[in-house]
């Protein structure tokens, strides 16, 4: 008598159906993201960063700023210093480039609303003019204020019907330059630092995004720059990332430090 093959000797399959889902609204934003962003050739470049004097200061403070801010204020600096990092590159009437004068920064900030997560885009006008304190005081207003109030436009967008919400997105990514930039900001930043996590290819339809991963015991991070190769190309995002750095580890921490010391002298 022939032996059971081992397929035949397996417990039987389940016959159970699996059910099928509506998408959720919480997702529309990130599809519509997505979407836009596929047709930008973009390119990740990646630092490792010594950034062990900021990992040190605030261990010191009571109310350590948020590395986002840190690195926002950073990078906004930097881009003063490029026009090509507040350029977004436009393909209506005709293909061309609009230049912001001033930075915007888009902060990806999950936030829970309606039992359900959502991934919400916080704008920040001109970061580098704001002191860490009103940062972080911003910050925790987009983290805190009820999502109606401080999202309502995202909100309402995707809520829409896809087809509404696609026409919607395109009148306001491709008709102006500055209207664009006021939605979307000069640059993004998103990161799961806080997670442990390292997000390797951050997309959305932005010029650069900055993301950053967890630093380590030596106080190094790794740090990187996606950005639109239609606009500029390695060697200056290369130079930015150590501009980056050096606008951290001297200018962010010299002004964290007199925040330090101004916090003591209060108490």
């Amino acid at each position: 008598m022939a032996k059971p093959s081992p397929i035949d000797s397996e417990q039987p399959i389940s016959r159970s159906a699996g059910r099928r889902l509506k998408l959720s609204s919480s997702r529309s934003l990130v599809m519509d993201m997505l979407y836009f962003h596929r047709k930008m050739p973009t390119v990740a470049h990646c630092r490792s960063m010594n950034l062990g004097k900021l990992v040190e200061l605030r261990q010191q403070s009571s109310r350590p700023v948020a590395w986002s801010l840190l690195f926002i204020k950073a990078f906004a600096k930097v881009a003063l210093q490029h026009p090509q990092l507040r350029q977004t590159y436009m393909s209506t009437p005709w293909p061309h480039l609009y230049e912001s004068a001033a930075n915007v920064v888009n902060l990806a900030i999950a936030r829970d609303y309606d039992d359900e997560q959502w991934l919400f885009f916080a704008p920040i006008q001109s970061p580098e003019n704001h002191s860490l304190q009103k940062l972080q005081e911003l910050l925790e207003d987009y983290r805190s204020s009820p999502v109606e109030k401080v999202f309502a436009t995202q909100l309402r967008i995707a809520k829409l019907p896809l087809l509404v919400r696609r026409a919607l997105w395109w009148l306001r990514l491709h008709i102006s330059g500055k209207k664009r930039v006021k939605r979307l900001g000069t640059f993004g930043l998103t990161t799961l630092a806080g997670e442990g996590a390292t997000i390797i290819d951050p997309r959305a339809p932005t010029t650069s995004i900055l993301t950053y991963g967890p630093t380590d015991e030596d106080g190094r991070c790794d740090v990187t720059i996606v950005y639109d190769h239609r606009i500029m190309d390695g060697r200056l995002i290369a130079q930015a990332l150590r501009e980056l750095e050096k606008t951290l580890t001297h200018e962010i921490a010299h002004e964290y430090l007199q925040l330090i010391e101004t916090a003591d002298q209060n108490v």
